[in-house]
């Protein structure tokens, strides 16, 4: 996976827009798109700003870009551990999830862990 797309991922998951991240970390939303489309290569102070503004660090980007496996608790509590939840799924799943009451929740993990079961039978 590309440095771009964990910063996308990462920038839709706080619900901002392009300008929106763009204008926090001091820069035109134009450098931004072509960083997370992969067409250019964020410059090491840039990167710095764009995982400060995602409330990450460099090296949980890097890690997870890389796709290393190994990464610390700390940085996989902060950025996630499997390429997957980086889909455009995965995140409305948990912006969905995030909205749902208490019991909700609870009546959605259920849920998911029947559809997995049925899925595993077929």
């Amino acid at each position: 996976m590309e440095i771009g797309q964990v910063i996308r991922a990462l920038r839709l998951e706080k619900r901002q827009t392009l300008e929106q991240m763009a204008h926090e970390i001091g820069t035109d939303p134009s450098n931004l798109s072509r960083i997370e489309r992969g067409v250019q290569q964020p410059a090491a102070a840039s990167l710095k700003m764009i995982a400060a503004a995602l409330h990450t660090t460099v090296a949980a980007l890097h890690a997870h870009a890389e796709g290393v496996e190994k990464v610390s608790k700390r940085n996989r509590d902060l950025l996630g551990s499997d390429k997957a939840d980086y889909t455009t799924e995965a995140i409305q799943l948990r912006r969905h999830f995030r909205a749902l009451t208490p019991e909700n929740k609870h009546l959605a993990v259920e849920f998911v862990k029947l559809l997995n079961r049925t899925q595993s039978v077929k």
